[in-house]
């Protein structure tokens, strides 16, 4: 059975023009810039072993120590004479993994539960949602530190702590759309010609929610990497010599009268990186939501 949607007879003029054609036609060059420096960071971390290799970011050379910008270091060196674009590259490549594979794993968990928790209405998915209300309750960053301290610093610990701290918000904002899903007259239709209710969920609710995965997704990376770079930053996360942009903050804390470069280089990139997805993420709620105003 084909999945039924919840698509209008009237194509969105939007969805013909995409979402590139979208941004220039509203002359969001903000927007536009803001995708330009994903793209550049997202290269830059896919391209990082043909860059520059490994032992580069962590070969130390002190009598090259804080050397400041020149054409033979773009950016500079670190307290121990590393070169900060290659540890900027790979810290790329580092803090990129760690924000979407956490995110994919909140979100995976978060919409299958909060799916099948809004789908079965019971005593099980009303203690489910109770114990998410508590995860959500706690401190999230506190909760993340204590996976962290049980399974020990590294980044599988950072990806876990990350993704297991944001599944009860995942949760709790996938359980109401399906609630009204379900109650929908195609969700009707379909369990009257016989469709089996794992059918329903996932070939014809599911379906319907693909616009807030992608938007609530793009959203979260943000965020997952500010996390992850602030667990870093308390020692939490990859140890040294890994190039990670909060711990190289961290590390370069001693310099910031002295050689303002080396803590100015992670951070304005942690900031970009951040910014970029918060804007690119607003933006595709604006374009994929027909209600925004934004979008009119």
């Amino acid at each position: 059975m084909a999945p039924l949607t919840l698509a209008s007879s009237t194509p969105d003029p939007r969805r013909r023009q995409g979402f590139l054609g979208y941004l220039i036609r509203r002359r969001n060059y903000t927007v536009l810039a803001a995708a330009a420096v994903m793209v550049v960071f997202v290269a830059a971390a896919l391209a990082a072993p043909l860059l520059y290799d490994w032992e580069t970011t962590t070969r130390v050379v002190l009598d090259k120590a804080l050397l400041p910008l020149s054409m033979a270091y773009p950016l500079g060196t670190d307290e121990l004479g590393r070169d900060m674009v290659a540890r900027l590259v790979w810290g790329a490549r580092i803090t990129l993994v760690v924000g979407v594979v956490s995110v994919a794993i909140a979100m995976v968990v978060g919409v299958v539960v909060g799916a099948l928790c809004g789908y079965y209405e019971n005593w099980l998915s009303s203690t489910v949602m109770r114990l998410m209300d508590f995860m959500i309750a706690f401190p999230r960053t506190l909760f993340a530190i204590i996976i962290v301290t049980i399974f020990g610093s590294g980044v599988v610990s950072l990806i876990l702590a990350i993704g297991i701290s944001t599944v009860p918000a995942n949760v709790r904002l996938f359980r109401g759309p399906v609630l009204a899903l379900k109650r929908r007259q195609f969700t009707t239709a379909a369990k009257a010609l016989g469709a089996k209710d794992s059918s329903i969920l996932f070939s014809h609710i599911l379906p319907n929610t693909m616009s807030l995965v992608i938007i609530q997704g793009t959203l979260s990376l943000a965020e997952a990497i500010l996390i992850g770079a602030g667990l870093s930053f308390l020692g939490l996360g990859p140890q040294p010599p890994t190039p990670e942009w909060g711990a190289m903050i961290a590390a370069s804390r001693a310099h910031i009268t002295s050689h303002p470069h080396v803590i100015l280089v992670p951070g304005l990139a942690l900031f970009l990186v951040i910014l970029s997805f918060n804007l690119v993420g607003d933006a595709l709620r604006d374009y994929i939501d027909p209600r925004s105003k934004k979008a009119l």
